[in-house]
């Protein structure tokens, strides 16, 4: 399948004349938004200097209506994730789509005048690194989660240099970086003002409940299930929830906030997540890298429920550092309803009813959160266009 290239007006990056800069990753938002901060922080650095920017992305649909959204330029590459090894019929294909991708990203790194390539890590980025190697372009995989696949395991030998964000024996040359955010993502101000731009009271507590984009279904039906019970909706009495729901149905979930009588808002999906995060007093979450990252760049104490189907357990790694801070609680998702009630709503009666240890928790979050890792990488990029001969 040959690459396909949208052009838009770019909001996340500027035109310079400097040569471009590739950032190649897809499949989610988990692997392009990172790329879009680090794109943010080259215009914050260098202005009307900024190298032009350019994304290569997987052709699932979702990917090309996320970077049209965001005014992005970008390409779509057709490899496919490495086959599971009971499917091994499937090898061929892969190969052939592989070769392609490699291919493809060759010639659309000569078109654009690639001076350096970022990758995310996962499928789309082992085209963009090999096809940036063999061309001699200075090229980064930046490793988002705790415990990294395998593709970043084996593409690291593909990078001149390799961010992480987190340390990992996997990687152990990496450069640890905090979690590239895009600015959407990290609050500020007055909080009284985030809440009202989210359509919620100014003055009233808030819990933010988020499973992410594919809103966590397990997670959904334990608070549907808590706050059924009226002892423990009378718990959130004061309260309001705020609640992402992804593709879950909202109408469904919100009636069930409106029978026990708690006051929420629920949405499928949030564009103003530093909003959301720097307006809860509480949040209820799963531990993907960039909920994790949010959280603990807006300080909010938070109770983690790691996704129960990843055999790895690489969300309990990721939010390790922040419990072990003292800024958040990890408990296990059982996915049945009724034996997510009695952890998930004994933690969040304690947390809503004790504010002495959600400002302690707060306090040990903003001691502790990581740098600006989107300007550090941001930074590595400019030495790098600026100076070709640097690797």
């Amino acid at each position: 399948m040959p690459t396909v290239t949208a052009r838009a007006s770019t909001v996340v990056g500027a035109k310079g004349n400097v040569g471009a800069v590739l950032f190649a990753g897809g499949g989610t938002g988990g692997h392009i938004y990172p790329n879009v901060a680090i794109a943010e922080r080259l215009v914050d650095a260098a202005g009307d200097g900024a190298p032009r920017v350019h994304f290569l992305v997987s052709d699932r649909p979702g990917d090309a209506k996320t970077m049209r959204t965001l005014g992005a330029d970008f390409s779509t590459s057709g490899v496919r994730p490495l086959p599971p090894p009971r499917k091994p019929w499937r090898a061929v294909g892969f190969v052939l789509a592989w070769r392609r991708a490699i291919a493809d990203a060759m010639a659309l790194m000569q078109r654009e005048n690639v001076r350096v390539v970022v990758a995310t890590g996962g499928f789309v980025s082992g085209p963009a690194l090999v096809a940036a190697r063999r061309l001699g372009i200075a090229r980064a995989m930046v490793n988002l989660d705790a415990v990294p696949g395998k593709a970043n395991a084996h593409l690291r030998r593909e990078c001149s240099t390799v961010f992480s964000a987190y340390a990992t024996p996997v990687l152990p040359a990496a450069l640890v970086v905090g979690f590239p955010l895009r600015r959407i993502s990290i609050g500020s101000g007055d909080r009284a003002a985030a809440r009202l731009r989210l359509g919620l009271e100014p003055e009233r507590p808030v819990l933010f409940v988020t499973g992410a984009t594919h809103g966590a279904e397990s997670l959904i039906r334990a608070m549907i299930a808590i706050v059924a019970e009226p002892t423990r909706a009378a718990g959130l009495a004061g309260w309001q929830v705020f609640h992402q729901c992804g593709g879950f149905d909202p109408t469904e979930l919100q009636a069930a906030y409106d029978r026990a009588g708690v006051r929420a808002r629920v949405v499928a999906y949030c564009d103003r997540m530093g909003d959301a995060w720097h307006s809860a007093d509480l949040a209820v979450s799963r531990a993907g890298a960039g909920s994790v990252a949010e959280a603990w760049a807006n300080a909010t104490p938070t109770v983690f429920l790691p996704n129960p189907y990843h055999a790895d357990g690489h969300q309990r790694a990721n939010a390790k550092p922040l419990v072990e801070c003292g800024g958040a609680v990890l408990i296990t998702d059982h996915i049945d309803p009724s034996q997510n009630i009695g952890p998930l709503g004994g933690t969040l009666a304690a947390l809503v009813g004790d504010l002495a240890r959600r400002e302690v928790m707060r306090e040990r979050l903003t001691a502790t959160r990581p740098p600006d890792g989107a300007a550090q990488i941001a930074a590595w990029i400019l030495q790098r266009v600026r100076d070709p001969q640097a690797r």
